[in-house]
């Protein structure tokens, strides 16, 4: 029997989508060391669970480490042994996240609307700014938005599948929230029950969930439970502190941990992840919205609202929100043009002329980090936002999400190959690997002298641990009385204030961005 045409259909598709995904999610993941205080974290403790072959304690060079729950910790022990102790092992639970997210959305929009709308959605989904920026972090956010949207799909499957096979959906729906729990924690419940109540209220048909097999639950908690009761039988009433109250119940009560932000922080964040499909939304705001269309709408108002409450604020709190508006925006590609669409479109071009504005002509300004040509950033940003004027006025939908997707999968290419490279020299510790051991041996001590917290906890990653942070002067003091010199690095500003100690010498041995690395002495 010849395949069919729908079948080679599918397959060009899926090809399609493959590629897309590799480009945008894996290629590059390495390009550039581990950015920021938490991913040279999360990437030590999955490499302590590896080594040691303790999965159920998650630490931090030898202590016990309870902010999240493990679910990245295990499928980064996988990368590790894909990829080796690397940057890309680290980050491959977010880049298969995003990648299972994609093909995720384009199956539900298959399902529920057509192949057309399905590639759509998915494309939407994989081309949206905070897809691929997460997709890059070795965080826990990309792998909760994967079991969410998994939970979302699923349940979309229950909700339009009156045949028996809607239980297989419920069931997956609820293993899925399990995962969710297991990625990070409480919240991967909550946010999906704040939605389906709000929507099952909304329509004034509460007694609904008893339709939705709440027996489910089971699974959620026999797939969740288990590494919890574990954790707790091995250390006690101090996980449950840390992690229940101290990462959960006062993160979001507080500022606690210095992540404060104002309430409406997340409307600008928003904007951001979704770009550049952000002002589509204005399109999609007209239309007649049907039953799915109003849980999707649900699943992404709920976290913004939730977390806008929250004392601590990060942007990756939000980026569940981007699959299911995904899904609302791509069905417009396939509409006509209309006046709204191109008041859209519009808006879409206006922000790129600004965007070339502010960094092209204001960068110095603002500070912006020089690895870019503000007149490069100034002549693309004009050129697009040009285009983008054409497809609005004489062009259909569908030729904006060609176009939007090409250029976000230049852009990517771009950064991974030139940009990162430029700012792994300023922005990560990795750079300073090679050079360290050829002045120090592995197991020796090097010093940092008031570092910042990303340069802190990326030269502990780098160096396993064999490495102290000093905080003021007396300490430096201190301990060149027991070595006849100690290696230190310092930034900049710091490391004349360290040239200033009377009773200290420095010998100056190798500089990388703003850091310096010097041998530290007692002045004879």
């Amino acid at each position: 029997m010849k395949p069919t045409p729908r079948l080679y259909s599918d397959h060009m598709i899926t090809a399609v989508l493959a590629l897309l995904s590799y480009a945008l999610f894996f290629y590059g993941l390495g390009s550039i060391g581990l950015v920021g205080p938490d991913e040279p974290r999360y990437a030590a403790i999955a490499r302590e669970m590896v080594l040691t072959g303790d999965y159920i304690t998650p630490r931090l060079y030898g202590m016990p480490w309870f902010e999240k729950p493990p679910l990245m910790y295990w499928l980064a022990a996988v990368g590790y042994r894909i990829f080796g102790f690397s940057e890309a092992g680290a980050r491959f639970p977010s880049a298969l996240s995003a990648t299972l997210c994609v093909f995720l959305i384009y199956w539900c929009g298959r399902k529920l609307w057509g192949r057309a709308e399905g590639f759509l959605v998915a494309l939407v989904a994989a081309t949206s700014i905070g897809s691929f920026a997460f997709a890059h972090a070795a965080s826990m956010d990309m792998l909760l938005t994967a079991c969410l949207t998994a939970a979302l799909v699923f349940f979309l499957f229950t909700y339009n599948d009156p045949t028996p096979r809607r239980r297989i959906w419920q069931r997956a729906s609820y293993a899925s929230l399990g995962l969710a729990v297991l990625a990070k924690g409480p919240v991967g419940v909550l946010l999906p029950a704040l939605s389906l109540g709000g929507f099952t209220l909304l329509r004034g048909r509460w007694r609904e969930w008893r339709d939705w097999y709440p027996k489910g639950l089971w699974i959620t908690l026999a797939i969740s439970g288990p590494w919890y009761l574990f954790c707790t039988i091995v250390n006690g009433r101090q996980f449950l502190q840390i992690f229940f109250i101290n990462h959960n119940i006062e993160r979001f009560t507080s500022a606690v941990y210095g992540h404060g932000r104002p309430f409406l922080f997340f409307l600008p964040v928003l904007l951001l992840l979704t770009f550049p499909w952000t002002f589509l939304l204005i399109s999609v705001a007209r239309r007649r919205f049907g039953r799915n269309d109003h849980i999707l709408l649900w699943w992404a108002l709920v976290p913004l609202v939730f977390f806008s409450f929250s004392g601590s604020k990060l942007p990756g709190y939000i980026l569940p929100v981007v699959p299911p508006l995904a899904l609302l925006i791509g069905k417009e590609l396939v509409q006509p043009s209309s006046r709204v669409y191109r008041v859209a479109v519009f808006m879409e071009a206006s922000t790129m002329v600004f965007i070339g504005v502010a960094f092209g002509v204001f960068g110095n300004t603002l500070n912006m980090d020089p690895h870019v040509s503000g007149t490069l950033i100034l002549l693309i940003t004009f050129i697009m936002g040009a285009i983008l004027l054409a497809l609005a006025v004489w062009f259909d939908p569908v030729l904006l999400g060609a176009f939007n997707a090409a250029a976000i999968i230049a852009l990517v290419i771009t950064a991974a190959t030139m940009v990162f490279p430029r700012f792994d020299l300023t922005d990560t510790m990795r750079p300073w690997q090679r050079p360290l051991q050829q002045l120090v041996g592995d197991d020796e001590i090097v010093f940092m002298y008031k570092p910042a917290r990303w340069a802190e906890y990326g030269l502990q990653y780098y160096r396993s641990n064999h490495v102290r942070s000093i905080f003021s002067s007396e300490d430096l003091t201190q301990i060149t009385r027991t070595a006849t010199r100690v290696l230190c690095i310092a930034d900049d500003k710091t490391l004349r204030e360290v040239s200033g100690v009377p009773t200290l010498d420095l010998e100056v041995v190798h500089s990388i961005g703003n850091y310096t690395a010097f041998w530290l002495f007692q002045v004879k």
